[in-house]
């Protein structure tokens, strides 16, 4: 790719625009982003060359108009090539700018380059720790077990530090596409690195896709779930990307908008008002959809206990979590009280 650095080298010259390009390796990409955006820098084009090093063409944000910015396209795009490994770094390459929120456009010619036999599930993994020194070529083995497939039959991509995307045809899966399904193949994934590797990690996968074009929606809707969780469940660590809708639209508004909402919920109703027993009971009646009978099981707790304490939280705040209009603003409190 020391075609690109000339190339950053000549715009630089001839337009006067702040342009550069930097080479570096897979782990030092997410630091490297970091910098530069604190100086005001923005990532426009990322690619991965047959040794494994990373490529990223930065420019300086206010110095660039839309109509410039289109014409690195045609300088910055990465090339197709004939062997499947570059296909896979410059897959790698476009997944990496969707993860840090600048997109390019996929590989040319994907499909064509990159053709799957039959769906594939989508899962990623995430540090949950920023302290950790664990490296995810170090998965391979255990995943390999785990699935008991070739090397070749799944695929491990490393993005940054943060996150590990593996994709994995549903054949090893026994052909199981069901959210249920793939909700315990995660959950077994994550018991296993969690104690194999003593490592905190959570565990995301969305549905079963049939192209790797459809990648892009796969991950931005995993990464969405991730930021979701991180603010209002941070203690779960194992989800479908068709999980939690509501704490998605609630990570989608801004901040002063989610205080508002706060504000606006009725005064008697606040964190200090319940306790512990009454925010589990009244979590669990959401996650058991109102079932009293589920509820009290979840619980542990005879039926009529768990109606001795809904009448409690009734008397006290004057609301009625087993009416839905009340259970609305009980299910706001519950998900801002942590943010």
């Amino acid at each position: 790719m020391e075609q690109w650095m000339n190339y950053a080298e000549q715009i630089r010259q001839e337009t006067g625009l702040p342009i550069i390009c930097v080479q570096t390796s897979r782990v030092s990409v997410d630091q490297l982003l970091l910098e530069h955006q604190e100086r005001g820098w923005e990532l426009s084009a990322i690619t991965e060359d047959d040794s494994g090093a990373v490529w990223l063409i930065f420019i300086e944000s206010l110095s660039w108009h839309e109509s410039a910015r289109a014409l690195l396209r045609l300088f910055f795009t990465p090339q197709a090539t004939r062997t499947g490994g570059s296909v896979i770094n410059q897959v790698s390459a476009w997944l990496h700018s969707i993860c840090h929120g600048s997109p390019i456009s996929p590989p040319a010619r994907l499909e064509q380059l990159w053709s799957w036999r039959e769906p594939r599930a989508v899962f990623l993994m995430e540090h949950s720790r920023w302290e950790s020194v664990f490296e995810w070529q170090t998965l391979q083995p255990l995943l390999q077990d785990f699935f008991k497939g070739e090397d070749s039959s799944f695929l491990g991509i490393p993005l940054g530090r943060s996150y590990y995307l593996l994709l994995v045809p549903i054949s090893i899966l026994g052909n199981q596409n069901d959210p249920e399904d793939l909700l315990e193949w995660a959950s077994g994934l994550h018991d296993l690195v969690s104690t194999e590797q003593m490592e905190h990690v959570r565990l995301l996968v969305s549905r079963t896709i049939s192209t790797p074009l459809l990648l892009e929606k796969a991950l931005q809707e995993l990464l969405s779930l991730s930021h979701a969780l991180t603010t209002f469940r941070p203690r779960t660590m194992v989800a479908g990307s068709w999980q939690y809708p509501l704490e998605q639209w609630a990570q989608a508004l801004p901040s002063e908008t989610r205080l508002e909402l706060l504000r606006s919920l009725p005064p008697f109703i606040t964190a200090h008002t319940l306790n512990a027993e009454q925010i589990e009971t009244l979590e669990t009646l959401f996650h058991c959809q109102w079932n009293i009978s589920d509820t009290a099981r979840q619980l542990y707790v005879h039926r009529n206990t768990l109606l001795y304490r809904l009448d409690k939280l009734t008397e006290q705040t004057g609301l009625d979590p087993r009416q839905f209009p009340h259970a609305i603003l009980f299910r706001l409190l519950l998900l801002f009280r942590q943010n």
